[in-house]
């Protein structure tokens, strides 16, 4: 049996105002700690603004190879494959917990 290296295939957009949602291609490997809360769209709402440049500073610290495209309304889509995909997953879930947690 081949083993798989996990893929990310990841759209984070503006949804209105300024509240994002990020998809997940059809394709892509979700990280099972997000996965519970991706509906049946693959979709996970809502999510904080993503950060291109945090997310190069992240990636690049951590020698991460990855691509993305930064698109008009500021999200931003973001390809990684095998350890990458894996370097990339707790960014992704900072967006998630920032956007859940209580604002003081």
């Amino acid at each position: 049996m081949v083993e798989r290296l996990p893929f990310l295939d990841v759209l984070i957009a503006r949804e209105h105002g300024d509240t994002w949602r990020m998809y997940f291609g059809p394709a892509s490997w979700c990280p099972p700690s997000l996965r519970a809360r991706m509906d049946e769209y693959r979709e996970i709402f809502p999510v904080s603004r993503p950060d291109a440049d945090d997310l190069m500073r992240f990636m690049g610290n951590a020698r991460a190879h990855y691509q993305h495209h930064r698109v008009k309304d500021g999200g931003v889509e973001i390809l990684a494959k095998g350890r990458s995909a894996l370097t990339l997953a707790p960014w992704l879930e900072y967006l998630v917990r920032s956007a859940s947690a209580p604002s003081n």
